[in-house]
């Protein structure tokens, strides 16, 4: 297994083998496949700071991590940023990363691929500050990936508009 950057342009060429990862990841419809593909991958290169990695075996991808930088004007931060201000939690977007996905095939899961492309990732991103949002779920595996790498529960039970369940919003400061 390797670890290594994907660049924008490879994500986009790659973006229907990305999008089936993440749907068997969560055993997605195709059509929330497709709405991954044409939305989030697809607008990709509108955000700043921008850093993705990829997990191989041999030549085929298996699982991927993205992020960029918090900006306050987008849908994310606009729903998380005033959950965050009223829990006390506002110097927590200042200096921002948002990390955005984390997948990896079943198959491939338990591995340590998560941990090394969360590694990658957080080792390559200057910023003091990392924020996501997973699960609300207790027993969630990634939420036990992300406290181990240092991650906080900022927001438990946050609700976004117009889902029923509710999530988590995790950060972590970078040491020093």
């Amino acid at each position: 297994m390797t670890i290594r950057a994907l660049e924008t342009s490879e994500v986009l060429r790659r973006a229907d083998e990305i999008a089936g990862i993440y749907q068997r990841a969560f055993g997605y419809s195709d059509e929330r496949r497709d709405h991954f593909r044409d939305t989030r991958l697809a607008y990709l290169p509108l955000y700043d700071g921008a850093l993705t990695f990829g997990a191989f075996d041999g030549e085929t991808l298996v699982g991927f991590v993205y992020g960029f930088d918090y900006q306050s004007d987008h849908w994310w931060p606009q729903q998380v940023g005033p959950a965050l201000v009223n829990a006390g939690h506002a110097d927590w977007t200042v200096d921002t990363f948002e990390l955005n996905e984390l997948e990896i095939l079943p198959g491939h899961q338990g591995q340590g691929l998560g941990t090394a492309l969360m590694r990658e990732l957080l080792g390559r991103t200057p910023h003091r500050h990392t924020l996501l949002s997973t699960t609300a779920d207790p027993a969630d595996r990634a939420k036990v990936l992300y406290r181990r790498l240092g991650f906080v529960d900022l927001v438990p039970g946050f609700r976004y508009a117009g889902i029923t369940e509710p999530a988590n919003i995790m950060g972590r400061r970078r040491a020093g």
